[in-house]
């Protein structure tokens, strides 16, 4: 479902509408707007949520992330599928872009609880005989033909690209070709760390930006999250090929990475979008929190109180967000637009007295002041309750998974 009208004529209204068995939001001491989207994070990653803290990147994943994922089972990464989009609905979310293992596993949950998500596909196998990765275009082409506009379009897909660290140089143009010949997107790291682009130039004698440009990785539609450490000539880069970079704030500070340059980014022509990264590494999906960090880090950067004002960083939350992750439509309060969006209440003290209303979205809002949730028309959550998951069971067997972890 589209939406009908946006106008403040009620017989309007009721002509758009008449003949359908519509449910009513009372709109007083509340705001209507479009939902959000969490354009990079890990959903299932929930189960490692308050596990492993205080630590730098590198040492976080491989003393502590890697271990724990390596005792992953199926049913875990659907229960921490479950819990993620258990919180980025109750927090104004219905699109997110996801990069994790299984992702067959974490459609289905998609599809059964009637959000949105760009889904990135591995499509790699380590060779028995020589240890090394190997590509497999089958499993990309297989994975988009079933599932990209899956759930009457809420799923898109992607090639999982990790990082310019991962792999061996060998494997870079051969993905680059498999989604060139099968028209797929690109969700990868950039630049997320001083390390990453120090080793970048180590081995590669440039920084990430240009060698993702020179293995063809940048040719499509690509996902860029972090983009931390860039300089002006990364920059022109990322902006030549159209490149969605991705804010993450908290995640960013909280591994002790540093933070993006947004106003730099948008000033180079860059679509920049927020994302929440793992709950991992940020311990909560809430966007709120981004939205209103993102705009205190760009004042504090330039010592400029007009940088990245509420209603700039609010557009990256939603119209920049959708469109960044194959949502076109979405993010926008406007006839013909998808019907994605969320009720906020303002009848609470935090959100008094309003004011201007962006500014209390930004600025005043958390999660917890979302009392409705629509995505494609249907309700996710109404009047504060979840309609499409079972919150008691999602959460107890997200427990139990999150024990199984720690061993």
């Amino acid at each position: 479902p589209l939406v009908a009208y946006v106008g403040p004529s009620r017989e309007e209204a009721r002509r758009c509408v008449e003949d359908t068995d519509l449910s009513v939001v009372d709109g007083r001491d509340a705001c209507l707007l479009p939902s959000f989207a969490n354009a990079h994070t890990h959903t299932a990653m929930t189960l490692l949520r308050n596990a492993a803290d205080d630590k730098a990147l590198h040492e976080w994943l491989f003393e502590d992330i890697f271990p724990r994922e390596a005792r992953l089972r199926p049913r875990d990464i659907q229960a921490g599928t479950r819990l993620g989009l258990c919180e980025m609905i109750r927090s104004g979310t219905t699109a997110s872009a996801d990069m994790y293992f299984l992702p067959d596993l974490t459609a289905e949950a998609v599809l059964e609880s009637g959000f949105r998500m760009l889904l990135s596909v591995d499509a790699k196998e380590q060779d028995p005989g020589t240890g090394r990765r190997r590509l497999r275009p089958e499993d990309l082409e297989r994975f988009l033909s079933q599932f990209e506009g899956a759930g009457d379009g809420r799923i898109r897909t992607a090639l999982l690209v990790h990082s310019i660290y991962l792999y061996e140089p060998e494997l870079y143009p051969a993905m680059a070709e498999a989604a060139r010949s099968l028209g797929a997107r690109i969700h990868v790291h950039v630049s997320e760390t001083e390390r990453e682009v120090r080793d970048c130039i180590d081995t590669y004698g440039a920084r990430p930006p240009e060698i993702l440009e020179r293995f063809g990785l940048l040719d499509g539609p690509t996902l860029a999250a972090h983009c931390v450490h860039l300089d002006d000539a990364d920059r022109a880069i990322l902006s030549r090929h159209g490149v969605t970079a991705v804010h993450n704030p908290s995640s960013n500070l909280k591994l002790g990475s540093g933070f993006a340059d947004v106003p730099a980014m948008q000033a180079a022509g860059i679509r920049v979008a927020l994302g929440t990264d793992g709950a991992a590494s940020n311990n909560t999906l809430d966007l709120y929190r981004e939205v209103r960090l993102a705009s205190f880090l760009a004042k504090g950067l330039y010592r400029d109180a007009t940088r990245l004002p509420a209603a700039r960083v609010l557009r990256m939350a939603t119209c920049d967000g959708f469109e960044g992750i194959g949502f076109p439509r979405c993010g926008r309060v406007a006839p013909g637009c998808e019907a994605d969006l969320q009720v906020v209440r303002f009848d609470h003290p935090s959100m008094q007295p309003e004011g201007d209303p962006v500014s209390a979205l930004v600025y005043s809002a958390d999660g917890g002041r979302v009392d409705t949730v629509v995505c494609q028309g249907r309700p996710l959550l109404w009047k504060g309750a979840l309609t499409t998951l079972d919150e008691e069971r999602i959460v107890a067997e997200a427990r139990s998974s999150a024990a199984h972890l720690r061993g």
